[in-house]
């Protein structure tokens, strides 16, 4: 493919996303019983919460929010943003846990993104 030189003062955008619990083969690395003892953690708090028992994505529902972040939204809806369920996350100070929507001031803070850029640089000995 041809560099388009029109669109080079464009730049690059990054988005941060969350695909949710999905069944891969990432669990081989668990220790046996260890993600089983794990969602039963996680659905003694939803009981407690009054919600519905935790149930992995499929492969496609997980992939979901990187197609629409990377085809379908526009960019400067998502460009620097952290997203989860085909949206933009909103920002909360509120408790997280597993499956709580979310996302922390300091993930998205662009003076933190700054200093782990610089800090990156210099771990890498690269200016960039």
């Amino acid at each position: 493919m041809e560099f388009d030189r029109r669109h080079r003062t464009r730049g690059v955008r990054a988005s941060a996303l969350h695909p949710g619990g999905i069944m891969t083969e990432l669990g081989r690395h668990l220790q046996p019983g260890e993600l089983e003892a794990t969602v039963e953690r996680i659905n003694v708090q939803l009981a407690i919460d009054g919600r519905p028992p935790f149930k992995f994505k499929t492969i496609p529902q997980g992939a979901a929010t990187a197609v629409w972040a990377a085809f379908v939204a526009a960019a400067e809806e998502v460009g620097g943003r952290y997203c989860e369920d085909c949206h933009v996350s909103q920002v909360t100070d509120g408790p997280i846990s597993p499956l709580s929507p979310g996302v922390r001031p300091y993930a998205v803070d662009p003076e933190h993104a700054k200093a782990l850029w610089a800090k990156s640089e210099e771990m890498v000995g690269e200016r960039y």
